[in-house]
């Protein structure tokens, strides 16, 4: 407890309508973070890093100038943690005291690391330098030097620093020391916004935090339990098919593999090889095995991510309700909801399932929001679910947080994959992952007895020639490499069949459109009436589809591969056929047409067999392996490292860096069906009305930022003040298509199409 006499009638928060004797004093707020940060550290053994932290992150509120400022506005949530350089909090700076305190007060390297954090605990994490004059200020070099930036006086008071140790495992072989103290500042950083948060909410909002103290969470245990009593019921009730046997084989190696030391594994099973359930159970397993705290799942595409959580709520029953948190969004987080921030806003809960672009982005990110989360990764099991996904350009840097969060943060992490693994380390891939230990000893058999498709290359289709092969099939689907195409196709089949037949899935339809559609697709499968699809590659990965026949637009073998997992998925056929022809439109450019170049230039090569692991091998090697000069494309690696004996850590510039996807999206909410009509009419009549995340979200398009512009510059859209764009003319929303850029007439080359 703070016994300096600096800290009396010194306060944190006020209360509204209270007089200062109800205010919350300073030195009970820095005891309540102390602790709480110390504990969320402990995790990753830095639980006095942690302590100090908590303890001189709000030093600068001893400032008379800050105190006047707390009677004279009487702002109860001045510190509740808006990301907002205008928020008030800035017209009084408290946080640059704390970071010169303890930059001053410890050693070089510790004292700055903890600096970072303090310094940026409301607005985000600083860039150490910079040299352009206009963000100069809002560096922490610039913000520790006195001659530079004045901040109210405080007596300096008399708390005793312990000795901080910095027990990182280094990583072997690499010079990725500034990288690992990067890594290692922004985990702290976590445990002090997440623990300020927290407990600022217990005061300032006391119903939200009795709320978020008395959410029932079941335990892993229950989990498992109850995962495990639903994967028996299953195999008892499904047919004695060769699937279902090598399904059951996967599920007994994960349990198995369970009972290993925490580290890398590898999870390699052929599309409808049930890698979705069987993932989770080795990752409930050995959670309880190994003592670790929760289970993350992350995937590739928002567009199936509901299908997994779909899956794993019916497996976990009513466990799920409290259990399960889904964490995507085309919503940005200080527009989102209290109910829903109270599990997406710093993950604790046992199992998460959200996207790589989260995880992955997150581990790079200078913010408070996405950071808050953070230190609840320590000790978890994390499944990456497609892995290969990663983009190259971000291979270098993503494998080494991947690599840090097994060597320093007690993880375990599994690269699953429906092909080879492409991300392990060779000889000709010196930044891959070392160690892996395969969950399946011997994949190979596994691929042999699950094959159930031939894949036979047709070469280049015109569309009209695609569209009169696809109205001669009773049922098929088609997979395009670009959205128009989609479009374009879906019109032709729909001319030259019933149109009842035929059906339409991209990403410019909303989640619950598109939902509607894969029932409509699975029932009229299940009857064995004539079904007809066209589909970019959103229903590759995990959408749970089973055709006779598909045709793949020239792709990279993984997604052929995944192409394939929808065809004859249970095995009822002897063989299902998949046809790979060239289109005439180029995949859009970037990872697409990067890897479709790779399966086209090698398809000649392996045209027997494509899926064949030497053909994935070769495939593999050519888009990763070989592609030294990209592995970093962006230098994120290079914004982190030593000068003049100070850590370099630029994270600002790294976050700008690490970014998955390039083009910003924009959320926008198109009036689908009577519910969504409901909500937009809401918002449409009152500019400041406020609707629920989940309930806007089955309704929300995701919009290249460059399309929405163009679109309100010719009156299709206005923004409303929660930041959800709404389409004005519902005719612009197609009941089949859903968004029809075409009938807007709009420039193409923003489309992203």
């Amino acid at each position: 407890m703070m016994s300096d006499g600096l800290f009396e009638h010194r306060f944190a928060h006020t209360l509204s309508g209270h007089p200062p004797p109800a205010w919350e004093p300073l030195a009970a707020h820095l005891d309540k973070v102390a602790q709480s940060a110390s504990t969320f550290a402990d995790a990753f053994g830095a639980r006095s890093w942690g302590e100090v932290l908590g303890r001189c992150h709000d030093l600068g509120k001893l400032s008379d100038k800050f105190q006047r400022h707390l009677h004279i506005d009487g702002a109860a949530s001045i510190d509740a943690g808006a990301e907002d350089e205008n928020a008030p909090e800035k017209r009084v700076d408290h946080s640059a005291y704390g970071a010169r305190f303890v930059a001053e007060s410890l050693g070089k390297i510790s004292g700055q690391l903890l600096a970072f954090c303090i310094a940026g605990h409301h607005v985000g994490l600083p860039d150490e330098s910079s040299s352009d004059d206009a963000t100069q200020r809002s560096t922490l070099r610039y913000k520790l030097d006195p001659a530079k930036y004045p901040i109210p006086d405080v007596t300096a008071p008399k708390i005793e620093l312990p000795t901080l140790a910095l027990s990182l495992k280094p990583a072997v072989g690499r010079a990725d020391a500034p990288f690992q103290l990067a890594f290692f500042t922004r985990m702290l950083f976590s445990c002090l916004i997440d623990a300020d948060r927290t407990r600022t909410e217990e005061f300032c909002n006391p119903e939200a935090s009795v709320e978020r103290r008395w959410q029932s969470r079941p335990s892993l245990a229950a989990l498992k339990d109850t995962l495990d009593g639903s994967l028996r019921r299953m195999q008892s009730e499904v047919s004695a098919t060769e699937v279902n046997r090598q399904r059951a084989i996967v599920l007994n190696h994960c349990r198995e593999a369970a009972e290993l030391a925490p580290g890398f594994f590898s999870l390699n099973v052929p599309t409808g090889g049930g890698k979705t359930l069987s993932s989770l159970a080795f990752a409930l397993q050995h959670a309880l095995k190994h003592d670790l705290q929760r289970i993350v799942v992350a995937i590739p595409f928002t567009s199936i991510i509901e299908q997994t959580a779909d899956v794993y709520r019916k497996a976990l029953g009513p466990l799920a309700a409290a259990g399960l948190i889904e964490h995507h969004s085309n919503l940005q987080p200080k527009h989102d909801t209290r109910s829903n921030q109270l599990g997406t806003e710093n993950w604790d809960a046992p199992l998460i399932v959200t996207t790589n672009v989260q995880l992955l982005e997150s581990l790079f990110a200078y913010r408070t929001t996405p950071c808050r989360k953070l230190h609840n990764l320590a000790q978890s099991v994390i499944v990456l679910d497609e892995a290969q996904t990663i983009p190259v350009e971000l291979l270098k840097p993503a494998l080494a947080a991947l690599r840090e969060l097994v060597l320093n943060y007690g993880c375990s992490i599994v690269l699953c994959t429906a092909t080879q693994p492409a991300l392990e380390r060779r000889s000709d891939f010196e930044i891959g992952i070392e160690a892996v230990r395969p969950i399946i000893p011997d994949a190979t058999p596994l691929f042999h007895e699950l094959k159930r498709v031939q894949v036979l290359p047709v070469g280049r289709l015109m569309e009209d020639e695609l569209a009169a092969r696809l109205v001669q099939e009773k049922s098929v689907l088609c997979i395009v490499n670009a959205r128009k195409s989609a479009s374009r196709l879906y019109d032709l089949i729909a001319e030259k069949s019933n149109s009842g037949e035929c059906f339409h899935l991209s990403t410019w339809m909303c989640g619950a459109h598109r939902r509607t559609v894969l029932k409509i697709i699975r029932k009229r499968l299940a009857a064995n009436l004539h079904c007809r699809v066209v589909s970019t590659q959103l229903v590759e990965a995990g959408v749970d589809l089973d055709f006779p026949v598909v045709y793949r637009a020239e792709a990279g073998f993984d997604s052929i591969a995944q192409a394939a997992g929808r065809c004859n998925r249970e095995g009822l056929l002897p063989l299902g056929l998949t046809y790979v022809f060239e289109a005439e439109d180029k995949p859009p450019a970037g990872l697409l047409r990067a890897a479709a170049d790779v399966g086209k230039e090698l398809l000649p090569k392996y045209s027997s067999d494509p899926l064949a692991p030497e053909a994935i091998e070769a495939y593999f090697r050519l888009l990763y392996w070989s592609q030294k000069q990209n592995w970093d494309k962006y230098k994120v690696m290079e914004k982190m490292r030593f000068q003049n004996g100070r850590a370099l850590l630029q994270f600002r510039e790294v976050a700008d860096a690490f970014r998955m996807i390039r083009d910003e999206q924009l959320p926008m909410l198109v009036p689908y069906n009577d519910d969504a009509r409901l909500l937009w009419g809401k918002l449409l009549a009152d500019s400041v009305a406020f609707v629920p995340q989940r309930e806007l979200q089955p309704y929300l398009v995701s919009v290249r930022k460059k399309a929405v512009q163009q679109m309100e510059s010719r009156g299709f859209v206005s923004e409303h003040e929660s930041g959800v764009w709404l389409l004005l003319n519902p005719s612009l929303y197609n009941k089949s298509k859903g968004l029809d850029p075409e009938s807007m007439r709009l420039d193409e080359s923003i489309w992203g199409i």
